[in-house]
This record gives C-alpha cells, structure tokens and sequence, in this order.
C-alpha cells in the first residue's frame, strides 16, 4: 500500500541527480520501469495514461525508489530539478506535440539534457535508411528518405560497442510455469511503412491460408495497436480471419490472467509467425522458433540476422523454422546505461535543436 508519512525537512537542498522518463506506451512504459529501477539516479516516470498501472506498482513494489508523476501538471511543477529528461522518441511528431509538446518544448527552452533510448529494434534515426523520395514522417505507407534528425542530445543504443543492451532481457527468468493451451504466436506490425498495401495483402492472406491448413492448432494474433485504427486494412481484415485465429486480449477473443503484453506470451508459445519487429528480440530470448515474412521493404533487414527463417508463401512456414538470432540481443548493463546517462551535454549541444522548438 501506498501509506503515506511525512517528516520534517531540514535543508531544501538535494545534491541526488534526478532523472525524468517520458515513455509513450505501455510497452515503454515497462521499459521506463526497468531502466528506473536498475539506475543509480533518482527517477521519476510520467505515467501518462497509465496511472492504474503506477498505483499498482508502487503497492505490489513497497521498497521501489521509483516516483510516478500522474499529472503534466505534477510533471510542471518538478521539472526545474529535473537534471535529465529520457525520451523514446527522436522526431517531432503529432503524438508528442499531443502528449509532451509542454515539456519537450520547456527542456529545449531550459537546456534540459534530453536523452534518447530506443524503443524498437530497428528505428528511424536509429538504426534505419530508406530509399523513399516521398517523405513524410506521419504516413504509414510513405518513407523517410534520410537518417532522421533527433531532437535529443544525445542518442543511447541498445546494441554494439556502446550499446547498455536490451532492458527486457532482465525478464527473462521472471516467467513462471503456466497451464494454458498450446498455442503458435502471431506478432505483427503492417502499419510500418515498409509494408506496401500489396505486401499487407499478401501476409494476411499467407497467415489466413496457413491457419486455416492447420485447423488444429490455436493461433493467438496479437496485432500492432496501429493495426486496429479504423480505415486500416489491418481492421477491414480481422473479421475475416479463421475460426483458431484468435486476437488477444481481455476484451477479445482469448485472455490469460496476468499476461497483459504481446512480449509476455512470447515465452510460453510453441512458435511464432512475425514481421519484422521488436518482438524478434524476445523471441531470441526465450530461443524461440520464428517465421518472419519477407517483402522486398524488409528483404535487407531480415538478410542482415545471424540466423533466421523467412517466408512469403504459407508453404514456406514451418514449425522448424530456424531459432531466431538478431546478432543484436545484448543483455541488459544497468552499468552501463548510467555511464551513458552520466555524459556531459555542452550548452554548444543544444544550438542545433532549437529550431524544433518552433514546431512542438
């Protein structure tokens, strides 16, 4: 429980660097909690939309030293002793003008240090070119056509020689034994836009056909949540799909206690079907067996893992794919990501990112 005490307060002074995570989701949401906990700096989270899941952390976490702001307002009031601010986000975009504009916007201002942490495996700005001439940063059947300028000052990777490793990877014994149906997993994510139409098309009929092929297994899709905004073909589609096709959640087609994310039924499939996403990550994780489909948008991507089993055809799907490895898995260095967070941000750093002010 939440039981609060007070005290009295001898000095005004606190010389504790103080740290302000801003995720976007729930999926960085969890990632904030992970990187909060492990750090050695005092950290705050905005939990922006997820303020039943900050109260029940901090009940079911009685010696947590993480702080949860429930109101931007909160966020308002804290922020001239906030000494970094860590985004996973690099672009201006309509959902950060919509959701942090005020605070981007008062850091740029202010010369906060804004730090940016992936938030997928592959990312533009990141990790990621695309050959588009046709540029636009809020489409999802448009490109970007060049590396994508951040309006942070430093950008922090999960990988390589400076990379602090992927934060999930500290879950990774965390999952108790389950009695629940075995199932094959489908993760996806069509919104990208390197899926054109015709390669949307193509892997909503490849997944109907395999599923339908082996009528039976239980297939339990769980879709991107940009995949269900309306006027999306991902939508239009759903109500097609097979009987043993089953969309996960509380509110959909099957459930299971306590299992809320697509990341938390990765290890307790028999297989997955996927595109190209973070969730390939978790797979390698729990050495899981993976088809990945291939389209002439992600062919280089997928080409450039270690090991791994593509398709584009149902026939080409199988339940001895390869065991899925990224060559881009590193294991999580709380060490390290404070080393990284600790990097001095000359004023100098900041000239080149004001301009972004205008816009957010």
């Amino acid at each position: 429980m939440n039981i609060l005490q007070a005290k009295v307060l001898k000095s005004c002074l606190n010389s504790e660097e103080k740290v302000l995570y801003l995720p976007g989701n729930l999926s960085q949401f969890q990632m904030a909690l992970i990187l909060a906990e492990s750090s050695k700096f005092n950290s705050f989270i905005f939990a922006n939309k997820y303020e039943t899941l900050a109260r029940d952390y901090v009940n079911k976490n009685s010696s947590s030293k993480v702080k949860f702001f429930l109101t931007e307002t909160s966020v308002a009031d804290f922020l001239p002793i906030i000494d970094k601010v860590v985004v996973f986000f690099g672009a201006v975009t309509p959902f950060i003008i919509n959701s942090f504009g005020k605070i981007i916007l008062t850091c740029l201002r202010t010369r906060t240090p804004l730090y940016e942490v992936p938030h997928g495996l592959f990312q533009t700005g990141q990790n990621l070119v695309d050959n588009s001439r046709l540029i636009n940063t809020d489409s999802f059947y448009d490109g970007v056509g060049e590396n994508l300028p951040s309006l942070t000052n430093v950008k922090l990777s999960w990988y390589g020689e400076n990379g602090f490793g992927y934060p999930r990877t500290v879950l990774k014994d965390a999952y108790p034994a389950r009695v629940i149906p075995k199932f094959t997993l489908v993760t996806s994510n069509t919104n990208w836009f390197l899926y054109s139409l015709s390669d949307k098309r193509m892997f909503y009929k490849v997944l109907f056909d395999y599923a339908k092929r082996n009528s039976d297994e239980i297939f339990i899709w769980c879709p991107h949540p940009a995949e269900l905004l309306p006027n999306t073909l991902s939508h239009s589609v759903i109500e097609f799909r097979p009987s043993n096709l089953l969309l996960y959640g509380l509110h959909n087609d099957i459930y299971f206690y306590n299992i809320e994310s697509t990341d938390d039924l990765i290890p307790y499939c028999e297989y997955g079907i996927s595109t190209v996403s973070t969730c390939l990550l978790d797979y390698e994780m729990h050495s899981k067996r993976v088809n990945i489909f291939n389209c002439a948008g992600v062919k280089n991507l997928i080409a450039a893992f270690n090991h791994a089993s593509a398709f584009n055809s149902s026939k080409e799907i199988s339940h001895n794919a390869k065991i899925i490895n990224t060559g881009m898995l590193k294991n999580f260095d709380a060490l390290k990501f404070d080393q990284l967070l600790s990097q001095e941000v000359s004023k100098e750093n900041f000239i080149d990112y004001n301009y972004l002010a205008a816009y957010v």
